[in-house]
């Protein structure tokens, strides 16, 4: 264990004085080229590990052994374990935002065995469920490659490309009627012959997870909205109240979504706006948070987190944000002046660093950088989204190799290829709210008129994956 201590300069501003947290372990990855990574205990592949869990004993936990479905309540939310966390998804560091996410995909596996069974009624619970699964996996990376990062990054030309990376440059009608034709640029990532790894084995690298700390997305109070009214301008339901988001986290937070229930959650973050990316925009409450154990129990020692994630960068090697920019063959800053306009963030980042614009932590720069017009996140985490984004697909047999109908089933791969987005899924389970509240095709675009200091995406931003 560790312990971070605030510098007596700044002591004052800091709600902990200091606080103590585990180090990083280390574990051997069995490949000669990288002798030694950083384990998670959920797996880094789009495989809905945040549905299903990671390991037999939570998967058997989740499984009803019917039909190849997941356990569920009547009213469509999560079941809970006797301690009160979640049975299937996440119970660490969670929110009840991420347990409505997976509650609606859960839901989405469960009518998928409905249509499988249907369809093949001589299909057993063990082959439904694995069915059901690849085909809830493939619904979850097709609505973040084609919705989620378009609504990221807003320009034609990622919206043009990440249908691309999916159905290719020929597009999903050629797509459709001839199937994958030429290569990965013709045909897209999607039903290429074989998965593609470039020679190194498939992972999250600590790169991609430093440009994905991005928890200024999340608001400080959740705005309630009354989904029994009649809809306002822009199909906008009147707010009840905000709550404060401390009151969502861990144990508390599955109570209060309880209480809120799924749909009108839904409904309720659809219509709050993120919080922006920049400088001075992380959320308070994140400076004095709690920490869980795997089994969702509250650890003792309480966390700074934005202190953390800088810290977790540097104790993991993680360049810079000069270094990381020039291994991504991007521009270094040589002074402040190349980074940001904004001349008190100048100011504060000379107080901090000095003249040595080497210094800069990759996190700080990043949040201090100028956006491209349209863009969410930075262009130095944007390099880094779009390898990923990529690799995630073409390295993986089920979106390349065993992308076929003895895999999914014929009417699996209808069921992937026919949903578009988010709204789609949404559309399937809530269509009541779909057709009050909605406005969009996209469940990612604006619904409502944020304001100026926000990202004009709602705050489920963040659905699993």
């Amino acid at each position: 264990m560790i312990e971070l201590t605030a510098p007596r300069e700044v002591a004052s501003e800091c709600p902990l004085k200091s606080f103590k947290f585990y180090k990083t372990k280390e574990s051997p990855t069995g490949f000669y080229e990288i002798k030694t990574g950083f384990t998670n205990i959920r797996t880094p592949w789009w495989d809905g590990s945040a549905i299903y869990g990671s390991n037999n004993v939570v998967l058997n936990k989740v499984r009803s052994f019917k039909d190849g479905k997941i356990k569920i309540s009547k009213e469509g939310e999560l079941l809970h374990n006797e301690n009160g966390t979640a049975i299937s998804g996440d119970v660490r560091n969670n929110w009840a935002g991420v347990s409505t996410m997976q509650a609606l995909f859960v839901q989405e596996h469960n009518s998928i065995c409905d249509t499988l069974k249907k369809h093949y009624p001589e299909l057993e619970d063990e082959e439904l469920y694995r069915h059901a699964r690849l085909v809830t996996s493939a619904v979850i990376a097709k609505v973040h490659t084609i919705d989620w990062t378009v609504e990221l990054l807003k320009t034609d030309t990622l919206l043009a490309a990440m249908h691309g990376n999916w159905y290719g440059l020929l597009g999903k009608k050629f797509k459709d009627t001839f199937g994958h034709v030429g290569g990965s640029i013709l045909g897209g990532l999607v039903g290429m012959k074989k998965p593609e790894n470039h020679g190194i084995p498939y992972s999250l690298t600590e790169e991609f997870v430093s440009v994905y700390r991005m928890h200024s997305l999340l608001p400080d109070h959740l705005q309630l909205r009354d989904i029994s009214a009649t809809p306002g301008p822009n199909k906008t339901p009147p707010l009840i109240k905000e709550i404060p988001m401390k009151n969502l986290i861990g144990v508390d937070g599955e109570k209060t979504l309880t209480k809120i229930g799924v749909a009108r959650q839904i409904v309720s973050m659809g219509h709050q706006a993120c919080g922006a990316l920049e400088l001075w925009n992380y959320p308070l409450w994140f400076r004095d948070i709690i920490p869980h154990n795997v089994d969702g129990t509250e650890r003792s020692h309480h966390v700074d987190l934005p202190s953390l994630e800088i810290y977790r960068d540097r104790e993991r090697s993680v360049g810079r944000y000069n270094q990381f920019r020039r291994a991504l063959l991007l521009i270094p800053i040589s002074k402040w002046e190349d980074l940001t306009d904004d001349k008190e963030a100048i100011e504060v980042l000379e107080e901090v660093y000095g003249d040595d614009v080497e210094e800069l932590d990759l996190l700080v720069g990043q949040m201090a950088e100028k956006k491209i017009k349209g863009f969410a996140i930075s262009e130095t985490a944007f390099v880094i989204f779009l390898l990923m984004a990529s690799r995630r697909l073409e390295a993986d047999r089920f979106f390349t190799s065993n992308l076929n109908e003895e895999t999914y089933t014929k009417k699996g791969l209808e069921w992937v290829n026919t949903t578009e987005s988010l709204k789609d899924v949404i559309d399937r389970h809530y269509p009541q709210m779909t057709h009050k509240w909605m406005n969009s095709s996209s469940a990612f675009s604006v619904w409502d008129s944020p304001p100026n200091s926000h990202n004009p995406i709602p705050i489920y931003l963040r659905i699993p994956h």
